[in-house]
């Protein structure tokens, strides 16, 4: 029988009314066996860190902690009968939750935020909303069990950003879940918290940006790593179709992209779309896992996005934008043929803690162009000049951009670059730098900010027939 991991983020658990669309859901589904991956109720991870960070006022603990009790009591009285089974197990649940919670706000007073508690602290988002969810599932008659992941997830020790070890998670899957999900007399539905693992000493860690669907591919990649079915699929569940193929605030009417493989959903993802974290892919990718990206409102809609091995060469699947950004161009012409220069260059951004996305330098090496989020721009300046490497030997200019990526096979082609700065040539905008290495499929082109709009439609408009959706 087929697995099916979902991802229910926390648009999908919002009131009754979401959570009947997971029963719906759940009966759709009924004849695979089925991992639900949860994750916090919306805005209850930031809710979480705001209190932990500012523990000197008793009184907005106390308002915090109210509020967050009161999120979850509200949904328990919208989806249980008052003082039924499930409805008293989940009050219990968040009672005895909340009441650990206001423990670790104590030790953190007294030792401070350490990356342990942090990331401690941040886990119970999960761990009150799936053990609801579990909870809802039962009251309905499903056969369903809670695990909390950081009993199947083992990660290296960087808190907030922890990557998964597959050898100790497989082991753990194997002896935790494999079990339950090959039982042939129960069809149990696995609800397990999304984000969450935990080193190998034993303290929590999170997955960090996009955890709940990394968690997702994460599980599927270890079920197909040790367990005997290999039909396996992830299903994450947003509030949108899918993957659009352009940023509806350029071109409103943007077609949905149906299929990519996992190359150009990584490229997509990283450049503007924030639907769906690269990581989550990585996971995957080596087995070939299909993952669809589906609207909870329209479970049963045709038109989704599909990332699998399959796509079509002949198609753009994506412009993308990054618009608050700002290229550093540092230029010297004594320093030709030194070794060594990119190296300083990006030692001093490491140091200040600053991601540099694109790089550009000329043949003769006397100047090189890199691009960072304007965010970080003062900061890396200054870092700059005070190099006294770069200070000497080099002048230092910098100014606001923004970044067009565009994605597909296709652009593999001549002839599609042709068009590209054809139809930027049509607008007068001039191309400041542009990136690609070797047999890449996202082409980077940095242009003047205020010509953003321009530059994505007068593309879109002459690559028409290239998007998939269009003809």
């Amino acid at each position: 029988m087929p697995i099916i991991v979902m991802k229910f983020g926390g648009s999908c658990l919002t009131d009754k009314i979401a959570f009947n669309k997971i029963l719906n859901i759940t009966s759709i589904y009924s004849e695979v066996k089925r991992v639900y991956v949860i994750s916090a109720l919306n805005g209850m991870t930031d809710l979480l860190l705001k209190t932990a960070k500012f523990l000197e006022n008793d009184k907005e603990i106390d308002n915090n902690m109210a509020l967050i009790e009161k999120k979850h009591i509200d949904i328990i009285e919208q989806i249980f009968p008052e003082d039924s089974e499930h409805y008293i197990k989940a009050r219990d649940w968040i009672d005895d939750k909340l009441s650990e919670l206001e423990d670790i706000f104590a030790d953190i007073k007294e030792f401070g935020l350490e990356p342990y508690y942090k990331d401690y602290v941040l886990s119970f988002g999960e761990i009150l909303s799936t053990y609801i969810l579990n909870q809802y599932l039962l009251s309905h008659g499903k056969d369903s069990v809670y695990i909390p992941a950081n009993k199947l997830i083992i990660t290296n020790d960087e808190f907030n950003n922890a990557y998964p070890l597959y050898n100790l998670t497989n082991s753990r899957i194997k002896r935790l879940l494999i079990p339950l999900l090959e039982n042939p007399n129960k069809n149990t539905i696995i609800c397990l918290t999304g984000f969450i693992g935990r080193n190998k000493i034993g303290y929590i860690t999170t997955l960090g940006r996009g955890g709940s669907d990394y968690t997702a591919t994460i599980l599927a990649r270890s079920l197909y790593d040790v367990g005997d079915d290999k039909n396996i699929k992830v299903i994450l569940w947003k509030n949108v179709d899918g993957l659009l193929a352009i940023d509806p605030k350029y071109l409103p009417h943007s077609s949905l992209i149906k299929n990519l493989n996992y190359d150009e959903a990584k490229h997509i993802a990283n450049f503007g779309a924030k639907i769906l974290h690269p990581k989550c892919l990585e996971a995957i990718e080596k087995h070939k896992i299909p993952l669809e990206i589906r609207n909870f409102d329209k479970p049963l809609e045709k038109d989704f996005t599909e990332i699998s091995e399959l796509t079509d060469k002949d198609q753009i699947k994506g412009i993308s934008a990054v618009k608050f950004a700002t290229i550093i161009t540092v230029i010297s012409g004594s320093m030709v043929d030194v070794p060594g220069v990119l190296a300083k260059i990006f030692k001093v951004m490491s140091k200040n803690n600053i991601s540099v996305s694109l790089v550009a330098q000329s043949s003769s090496e006397i100047s090189t162009s890199y691009i960072i989020k304007e965010e970080d721009s003062s900061t890396a300046i200054a870092a700059l000049k005070k190099a006294n490497f770069f200070s000497e030997f080099f002048r230092i200019k910098w100014e606001h951009v923004a970044v067009i990526n565009i994605t597909g096979q296709k652009i593999l082609e001549t002839k599609t670059k042709a068009d590209i700065f054809n139809a930027l040539d049509k607008k007068n905008i001039r191309i400041k730098a542009i990136s690609q290495s070797h047999d890449e499929l996202n082409l980077s082109i940095v242009i003047e900010r205020e010509k953003l709009e321009d530059a994505i439609n007068v593309i879109h408009e002459n690559l028409y027939e290239e998007f998939e959706g269009f003809s």
